[in-house]
């Protein structure tokens, strides 16, 4: 009787988490997390909504970070064309939405700063 070693298959997982792990806990729960913490539950002050703005660049940062590099782990590690383009649509969907968001809180900064 001998004793094989099961490897998840190349592009399935990312040392120990799935890919839709990954992807819930940087798109939705750490950027809901930063919210929820750096949230002024008081009337915001200067460095309330510095701190806001701060923690929504943040979330956004570590989503655009995730998705591409998840797309990257896919493409290195040679998955299936249809996992590729699956991960590459997901990034062209996360990107431009974040980096509208990061633009979004510099805006929302400036005017509540009056600056």
């Amino acid at each position: 009787m001998t004793d094989v070693a099961t490897k998840p298959r190349p592009g399935t997982s990312l040392r120990g988490f799935s890919a839709p792990i990954l992807l819930v806990g940087a798109l939705v729960v750490v950027p809901v997390a930063f919210g929820l913490l750096f949230n002024s539950w008081t009337a915001p002050d200067d460095e309330a909504y510095v701190r806001m703005a701060f923690a929504t660049v943040a979330g956004a940062t570590l989503a655009i970070a995730t998705v591409v590099g998840l797309l990257v782990d896919r493409i290195i590690r040679r998955a299936t064309a249809s996992t590729i383009a699956i991960f590459a649509v997901i990034a062209l969907v996360v990107v431009p939405y974040e980096l509208n968001a990061i633009s979004g809180a510099a805006e929302l900064l400036v005017t509540r700063l009056n600056m």
